[in-house]
């Protein structure tokens, strides 16, 4: 088999790419990074027809980050993540039409008022407005493939992830916002919010098992987190204890920390593939611990 990955030298895709190879030593996996510059059509076009006949394409090229610099990037990440995606359904559709296209989708494309979120509310409503911008292009990735599904007969899914943590993380997400500040500062932890907001957190070893497994998904979403959540309280409490970090931990009640709960149903995926129920998925100590290991 022959993958392409984009983004695949961020910390999913190396990951990715790596499973890949161990599930499949004989796999051809490409792996592009920001050498790639999806944003520029012609540059997506070059990428895709120069890699040759390939079986999968793997979508993971985004600027990301947690919800508040997402609200002071809003505007270039809107801009970037738009160009990448609707590039990237260019260059399959006519460079590519034979390989399968998965892309990755995200809590923050549910509905605002959504907590348990379900394949079916998808589009049931507005999404959180201070990063909506973000969701809204997960939004287009996936219509831009169901569209060529029913026009073209291609052939490819979005998948939607948890809150991915681990190893070599050097994104703005929760968890490694909280280990960098813990490691910089000793002395204080502020949180934004009272820490009761809610998460499906999940380590990334078990995320990328996911995405393998359903790579051939015959459907247009599926949600593959953990199906289990935790709160942001539980994170600190778990990594304050793995560090004995001694510092004083502040959390701001009167801070915006986002939407206060959100919850991932997976029963779809567990009726398709068993996920996650047959999977022995990290618990968040178990991640952590690994997570923090890999820094030493």
């Amino acid at each position: 088999m022959r993958y392409l990955i984009t983004g695949g030298r961020g910390f999913i895709g190396r990951h990715l790419s790596a499973a890949l190879h161990q599930h499949d030593p004989a796999a051809d996996v490409i792996c592009s990074g920001r050498e790639a510059d999806l944003t520029v059509r012609d540059t997506a076009m070059q990428l895709f027809r120069d890699c040759g006949r390939l079986d999968y394409i793997v979508h993971l090229a985004d600027v990301a980050g947690d919800a508040n610099w997402s609200q002071a990037h809003a505007v270039s990440q809107f801009l970037a993540n738009s160009y990448m995606a609707t590039h990237v359904i260019d260059a399959w559709t006519t460079q590519q039409p034979g390989a399968r296209l998965v892309g990755m989708s995200t809590l923050w494309a549910y509905p605002e008022r959504v907590v348990r979120a379900v394949e079916d509310g998808y589009w049931d409503g507005r999404l959180h407005v201070p990063t909506e911008h973000y969701g809204l292009v997960k939004k287009l990735f996936g219509a831009g493939i169901a569209t060529a599904r029913r026009e073209r007969g291609a052939h490819g899914t979005m998948l939607v992830l948890g809150n991915v943590y681990g190893p070599n993380d050097s994104t703005f997400h929760v968890i490694p916002s909280l280990i960098r500040r813990m490691r910089e500062n000793s002395a204080l932890l502020e949180i934004l919010g009272d820490g009761t907001q809610t998460r499906d957190f999940i380590f990334v070893d078990d995320q990328v098992s996911g995405i393998i497994r359903h790579l051939d998904y015959d459907g247009d979403l599926l949600n593959i987190g953990s199906g289990v959540t935790h709160s942001i309280r539980d994170v600190v409490e778990c990594l304050v204890r793995l560090t004995s970090y001694t510092g004083r931990v502040v959390f701001n009640a009167g801070t915006a920390g986002g939407v206060s709960e959100r919850r991932m149903d997976v029963t779809r995926a567990t009726a398709a593939t068993g996920w996650p129920a047959n999977v022995a998925l990290h618990s968040l100590e178990a991640g952590l611990a690994k997570t923090l290991a890999a820094l030493d």
